[in-house]
């Protein structure tokens, strides 16, 4: 068995690589495997500092910069590609964390059938064993953020496993938090972002205990409401 929170991917000058980080240990609310693009790449070592507070576990990271739900990228393999690595290696978690699409606004989500088919593809790759929590997009530049948070909305209407995590929210009350491109953060962004990423991660453990029975929910301290439209969980805020 590995050791707790074993980095599997080097930081410092091969940061285009993808990052991942597995541990193994079991805790409160796992297993859980959180796929990222650039947008969750921050700050690693914060990344790091929390996660040895949590009481996530077992648990998987894989950030990879310029990467897409459904498309090889330069820089990264895609999220679907990642789900199943990780799979291939032996972890084969009930609950997956995406935060996905800043990469998928130009040639993946642009048109409502190619966004279908992104989304699609994402989820049949997950499972519908899986519960799947999606971060959805905010950026403070113009940009298709909000439609692809439509588009998001209607793929939850297609997959129940499929919980939609409110990162907008938070992230609309906070402009200082981002870097001047509108999509990334800055050093107090991304810690706030990091703390939310392991909020999301443990919403979705509490989700997916809700849905299938499978363990005791009194704990759980996030807000879920149901609407007609999706299933949208806001975690509490930072």
């Amino acid at each position: 068995m590995l050791p707790a929170a074993v980095l599997l991917a080097p930081d410092g000058a091969e940061a285009a690589r993808p990052f991942i980080v597995r541990d193994n240990t079991v805790r409160e609310f796992g297993p859980v495997l959180y796929i990222g693009d650039s947008t969750s790449n921050g700050f690693r070592g914060d990344l790091l500092r929390q996660l040895r507070s949590t009481n996530l576990g077992p648990y998987r990271f894989d950030i990879g910069p310029g990467r897409s739900m459904t498309r090889q990228g330069r820089t990264s393999y895609s999220g679907v590609t990642a789900i199943r690595r990780s799979r291939a290696v032996g972890f084969d978690p009930s609950c997956i964390v995406i935060a996905l699409g800043a990469n998928d606004l130009k040639y993946g989500t642009r048109t409502p059938a190619m966004a279908k088919r992104t989304f699609d593809k994402l989820m049949e790759a997950a499972g519908e064993q899986c519960t799947v929590g999606f971060l959805n997009m905010y950026a403070t530049v113009p940009s298709m953020s909000g439609l692809f948070n439509r588009y998001l909305g209607q793929a939850a209407r297609r997959w129940p496993n499929l919980l939609i995590i409110d990162w907008a929210k938070t992230a609309r009350r906070h402009p200082e938090w981002h870097a001047a491109d509108g999509f990334h953060y800055n050093l107090q962004g991304s810690r706030h972002r990091n703390s939310f990423m392991i909020r999301a991660m443990v919403t979705t453990c509490q989700a997916h205990a809700i849905r299938t029975g499978s363990g005791d929910t009194t704990t759980t301290t996030t807000t879920t409401t149901t609407t007609t439209t999706a299933t949208t969980a806001t975690t509490p805020s930072a």
